[in-house]
């Protein structure tokens, strides 16, 4: 396997262990139920530790993509940049969410903890969310412009049927 298999093959994972961390989170915090809580926070934890293969691959996966056509250094780059800005954030989140693992004997302490974590997840599957969109961009290219590929094909079955 290849660093582009491997940064294609997992980069969804986090992003949606972020979202699903966020949703578990505040339902748990909502009913005050520890044992939610708990399984929102070892999700995060798991969404930042499978966070790092997938930063580090993009190096990787840049050398092997940036020579094909279609491919521009400027998507590479806002890629990148953003990618570096969703990983700070996610492992921010991991590392509060296993401090607040640490501290689930402390209730006062655990519930703030928590909320803390709850607006890091969300922010992580954001910026992540935006990572995503701006990697798929670079070979996508149905979603750079905001077209749906194949619409002037059907544009043109469409004048062919109105003759």
């Amino acid at each position: 396997m290849n660093a582009a298999q491997i940064h294609l093959a997992l980069n969804h994972v986090p992003l949606f262990l972020a979202l699903a961390g966020g949703i578990v989170l505040a339902i748990g915090l909502i009913q005050k139920n520890n044992s939610r809580i708990s399984t929102a926070l070892y999700l995060l934890v798991g969404g930042a530790l499978l966070t790092i293969p997938v930063f580090f691959t993009g190096e990787g996966t840049e050398e092997l993509v940036e020579e094909l056509p279609g491919v521009t250094e400027s998507l590479i780059g806002q890629h990148e940049d953003m990618a570096q800005i969703a990983f700070g954030i996610i492992i921010a989140a991991g590392v509060m969410s296993l401090a607040t693992l640490f501290m689930k004997n402390k209730q006062v302490l655990f519930r703030s903890l928590s909320i803390v974590v709850l607006v890091l997840s969300l922010a992580s599957f954001g910026a992540m969310a935006q990572t995503a969109h701006l990697g798929g961009q670079i070979r996508h290219t149905e979603i750079q412009s905001g077209t749906v590929a194949g619409s002037e094909n059907e544009k043109n079955v469409k004048e062919k049927d109105d003759d």
